[in-house]
C-alpha cells in the first residue's frame, strides 16, 4: 500500500515538467537544481531540509552539485518540489519518455491485460 506525504496536501500531486527544459539538462546535478528552481511552494532551504529530515548544509551542497541527492529522497524531494524533473531526466537518458498515467488509464489497462490474458489461456 502507498502512504501519502503530508506535503501532498500542500504541494498536491508532482506534475511534469516542459520537455524543452529537460532536453538542456547536461546531468543529474543540473535536473536536481531544475526540480528546485520549479517548486510550486517557494519552501525556503531551511523549511524544505526540515521536511526532508536533512541538515540545511547538505541540502545546500546539493544544491551547488558539491554532493549528490541520495536515492532514498529522491521522490521526496520531488514530491516535495511539486514536479518529476529528476525523473523526467534518468527516463530521457535511458530513451524512455515520461508519461503520467491516471488511475482510471491504468485501471483500463490492467483490465485490458487481463483480457488478454484470459483470450491466450482460451
Amino acid at each position: 500500500m502507498q502512504r501519502e506525504m503530508p506535503f501532498f496536501e500542500v504541494v498536491g500531486e508532482p506534475e511534469m515538467v516542459a520537455e524543452a527544459l529537460i532536453a538542456r539538462l547536461r546531468n543529474e546535478a543540473d535536473a536536481v537544481v531544475l526540480c528546485w528552481a520549479k517548486r510550486r511552494v517557494r519552501y525556503s532551504l531551511s523549511d524544505a531540509a526540515a521536511i526532508l529530515g536533512t541538515p540545511k548544509s547538505h541540502l545546500s551542497n546539493i544544491l551547488s552539485g558539491k554532493k549528490y541527492l541520495p536515492f532514498d529522497f529522491r521522490i521526496k524531494f520531488q514530491a516535495l518540489c511539486g514536479n518529476w524533473a529528476i525523473r523526467q531526466y534518468e527516463d530521457s537518458v535511458c530513451g524512455f519518455r515520461s508519461v503520467i498515467e491516471t488511475p482510471e488509464q491504468r485501471r483500463i489497462r490492467e483490465l485490458e491485460s487481463q483480457i488478454e490474458a484470459m483470450r491466450s489461456a482460451a
